[in-house]
């Protein structure tokens, strides 16, 4: 792990096998899944106390975060109408416990379900009770220069964003049937970004708290501080100016559909979310926002004709 200083690290990072990672075989590794098939999205559930999103391909899912415990997956998977045994793979952003909880090894290796993080996020997750039993089972895989394949028909690249020590991962995930970006826990929306979910069909980004909320809240002053910070979380304000500039760097009309994520419960509310993004009437249209007890309704995506795409280059 190298021990500069974040800002010193580079933003873009995607993917390759760590030398860290076991080659030993593993007899639970489930069959591969075939591609194809729609593309649609379903989040779990967003907020401080768990985050867990869900990409399906057919009838074959990957998940996005684990951060409610594998029973609580399950039941919300259930109402979606798949099972925790359709997940092929599970990426995650970083390893705050609201990301990642620490009861899913066991789960991930009796079901033979594979994990990719980011290398930096590889040693903490070898401190957590079953890390390295998933290392040594050849289930854990950590990324950091090229694109990979998470499960067969979506290829997922990454940029690194600023969040407390380690960062966290914004991830796009590109396949035959349209593209998902996902970022949450930035303080930030730096220029890579934009550029790099610049297209997608679909976008789940972070829309965290209300700044007013936020300063006139009980809660002590260096979370506030924290959470305001280029290290913390995006407020309704940047997240909107963020998806609109990441509108305008993509072909016209995309993404289709905006899922705002990790709504703060003591620091934001719904309307205070809207009255933001009603600031441009179409925009304010293809929002979703998420809630922390509930999963959203599926979300097909409906990729742009690719004459559309070829006809409008990203501007610089």
């Amino acid at each position: 792990m190298s021990d500069k200083p974040f800002n010193q690290m580079p933003l873009f990072v995607s993917t390759r096998q760590s030398s860290l990672i076991s080659t030993a075989p593993n007899k639970t590794i489930r069959p591969a899944a075939k591609p194809g098939g729609a593309l649609s999205v379903c989040v779990l559930g967003s907020g401080s106390g768990g985050n867990a999103t869900v990409i399906r391909i057919g009838e074959t899912a990957l998940l996005v975060d684990a951060g409610f415990g594998p029973r609580t997956t399950d039941k919300r998977l259930a109402q979606a109408g798949l099972s925790i045994k359709n997940l092929q793979a599970v990426c995650l952003t970083h390893l705050d416990q609201d990301h990642f909880r620490k009861t899913w090894p066991n789960t991930l290796l009796k079901l033979g379900v594979p994990i990719y993080l980011h290398e930096w996020h590889f040693c903490d997750l070898m401190r957590i009770p079953g890390g390295a039993e998933l290392r040594d089972a050849g289930l854990a895989h950590s990324f950091s220069a090229s694109p990979f394949e998470p499960m067969p028909g979506i290829t997922a690249s990454t940029v690194r964003l600023q969040h407390d020590k380690q960062g966290t991962i914004g991830y796009r995930f590109d396949t035959p049937a349209g593209s998902v970006g996902y970022a949450t826990d930035l303080g930030h929306a730096p220029a890579a970004l934009i550029q790099h979910m610049a297209g997608v069909d679909l976008l789940c980004i972070e829309c965290n708290y209300d700044e007013h909320m936020t300063t006139t809240s009980a809660r002590p002053s260096w979370v506030n501080r924290r959470n305001m910070s280029d290290s913390g979380h995006l407020s309704n304000e940047q997240s909107f100016e963020a998806v609109r500039m990441i509108a305008d760097a993509g072909p016209v009309g995309l993404p289709r559909d905006v899922v705002l994520l990790h709504r703060s419960s003591q620091c934001n509310h719904p309307m205070k979310v809207h009255r933001v993004f009603e600031r441009d009437p179409d925009l304010v249209k293809r929002i979703t926002q998420t809630d922390q007890r509930r999963r959203t309704r599926w979300l097909h995506v409906k990729p742009a004709p690719a004459r559309v795409r070829s006809q409008m280059p990203l501007k610089q």
